[in-house]
């Protein structure tokens, strides 16, 4: 993969560079206990990928009211289009995952992460014709994904772990969502989709011949605000990150009426909801990611690849400065033990 050649020119990340981590503190009164006016809602924006689904159980739900936060969710049928909406000063708040980050802070260096909400695990695939048998088929063939983005990363990932450059396919342009009707008539031979578009695929003939589980932790899922957010609105997010876990376990603890709220909220089947390839992070997980102390390597390995990957395909004319991108300061505390 062409990323890997200049590893070593541009550096390796440090732990104790990328973190900015003050002590958890406690959840403060809302606006209403202190006797505050209004407040307008905290704009959050969420599309159809299942990294997301927890946002619509917590509002069918009530749990951003009852955590003391008025969220507005705003649903954008182009994931893609819900950059441009938090770059425009549209929404709050945005879920994406690394690149996307990294891109964002190029532009807007006032933006922390505040959550590291899950990772896909095999939710992402890359689908073939029939006809292809093994990924050294590709060579010369044409495979659809969103360059500059995570659908060209894995593709990438793929061809290097099976001997082949990106230079030796046709790199298309293509949504997740168009991914299998091109295949279907073969104007493609392989691309990257995920569910429901894969179950499609694969009835009508297409195979996963590659996935995220074979990437583990290179693709995750987090939560940025604009540090005016943070600092004008410290409550209102914790409430909302509040809300989020209690939304997740929620739906772990209530699988098939989680699949059904989200299904009614987003207007989809329930059929087509289904966790299995995506690990959603516990408030645990969360601190022990964010606490460099505890695994150096966990996120300051996947912003240096992520950075990398978007230097070499020529998105990042410089490295943003991301010394203080993460701030584990408005999750909930930790729980006590006795």
């Amino acid at each position: 993969m062409k990323i890997s050649a200049v590893r070593r020119t541009l550096g390796r990340l440090t732990a104790a560079a990328l973190f900015l981590l003050v002590p958890a503190c406690e959840p403060g009164p809302s606006p209403a206990a202190r006797g505050e006016g209004a407040r307008p809602p905290l704009r959050f924006s969420h599309g159809y990928w299942i990294g997301y689904f927890p946002l619509s159980i917590a509002e069918e739900k009530g749990f951003f009211d009852e955590q003391g936060v008025d969220v507005e969710l705003l649903f954008n049928l182009d994931l893609y289009g819900m950059i441009s909406d938090f770059t425009a000063g549209k929404v709050d708040g945005l879920p994406w995952t690394m690149e996307v980050v990294v891109r964002v802070l190029a532009k807007e260096p006032d933006v922390r992460v505040v959550l590291y909400s899950g990772q896909t695990a095999g939710a992402d695939v890359i689908m073939a014709r029939p006809e292809i048998q093994t990924i050294a088929d590709l060579k010369g063939k044409r495979i659809a994904a969103k360059t500059g983005a995570m659908g060209e990363m894995l593709v990438s990932e793929m061809l290097e772990r099976h001997g082949l450059a990106i230079d030796d396919v046709t790199l298309v342009n293509t949504s997740e969502t168009d991914v299998i009707p091109f295949l279907q008539n073969n104007t493609i031979q392989a691309g990257h989709t995920w569910e429901p578009y894969a179950t499609q695929g694969a009835s009508s003939g297409a195979k996963v011949i590659f996935s995220s589980k074979e990437t583990p932790g290179l693709f995750a899922d987090f939560t940025i605000f604009r540090a005016s957010v943070l600092r004008d609105r410290p409550d209102d997010v914790r409430a909302f990150l509040r809300a989020w876990f209690q939304a997740v376990e929620y739906w772990k603890a209530h699988p098939r009426e989680g699949n059904e709220i989200i299904a009614k909220a987003l207007n989809i089947p329930a059929a087509d909801i289904n966790t299995d390839g995506y690990e959603f992070f516990s408030l645990e997980e969360v601190r022990r990611k964010f606490a460099p102390d505890n695994d150096p390597t966990s996120l300051a390995w996947l912003v240096d690849k992520h950075v990398e990957f978007l230097v070499q395909d020529g998105q990042l004319g410089r490295r943003p400065d991301i010394h203080r991108i993460f701030d584990s300061s408005f999750l909930p505390p930790a729980a006590k033990t006795e």
